[in-house]
């Protein structure tokens, strides 16, 4: 399964049609790789060889860190323990996630400035790419129920 890229004409549909005082809450979904995989062009990123987990949940979150913007936070994060109902594939699997992560962000806008700044692109997305086999991003409002 390819690790899409981030859809930013999505993005911007979303920033154009929401609250911006709002905060976004993004869901992610990660199948991490066996062994990390680093493009050429990011090479010198990759260090010592390591597994996908390391690259997505050390590399990655340790780079992410700085370029987060203000009031920012993980909110949520949680190993997948099993599935209870879902999808079974063409051939006859069901889809697996490793690992389970809601950030909370102050604005979409803030978290769009983040993942298409230079030093995201260049220096932290390469890490979630070399980790994860799969992935899965959502944005998420908050509602009262």
């Amino acid at each position: 399964m390819p690790v899409y890229p981030l859809n930013h004409e999505v993005l911007a549909s979303l920033t154009a049609t929401r609250d911006p005082s709002k905060p976004v809450f993004m869901l992610n979904l990660w199948k991490f790789r066996e062994h990390a995989l680093y493009a050429p062009e990011h090479a010198s990123l990759a260090g010592a060889p390591c597994s996908g987990r390391e690259a997505a949940t050390e590399r990655y979150v340790d780079a992410i860190r700085p370029v987060m913007p203000q009031q920012s936070d993980r909110y949520f994060m949680a190993s997948v323990a099993g599935f209870v109902a879902g999808p079974i594939g063409e051939k006859g699997e069901e889809e697996k996630w490793d690992l389970v992560t809601i950030v909370r962000y102050e604005t979409l806008q803030g978290f769009v400035d983040m993942v298409s700044s230079r030093k995201y692109i260049e220096e932290v997305e390469p890490h979630r790419l070399a980790g994860l086999e799969d992935f899965r991003l959502v944005a998420m409002d908050m509602i009262d129920l």
